[in-house]
């Protein structure tokens, strides 16, 4: 079972605790399953492609849509 397997498809963005001290606009920082740091970069229109962070790397987990209440829909490589 991969670490990555908590975050599925469905899964409610707003459900993390937002990072507000080293977000920006159109990136941002959230505290993920077992204190994963989640990284979401959105474009000024609807998408926010999501990462997650471990130390250098980063693992691509998906897209969320404003228009879909922001969850996450899960993609094995970046769509955009």
């Amino acid at each position: 079972m991969s670490r990555y397997d908590f975050y599925k498809d469905g899964l409610e963005i707003k459900q993390f605790k937002h990072i507000p001290e080293i977000s920006s606009y159109n990136h941002n920082y959230y505290i993920g399953n077992n204190k994963d740091l989640l990284f979401g970069e959105s474009d000024d229109d609807n998408t926010t492609e999501w990462w997650v962070i471990s130390g250098e790397y980063s693992h691509y987990l998906g897209e969320s849509y404003n228009s879909e209440g922001d969850k996450l829909n899960r993609y094995e490589t970046r769509c955009t």
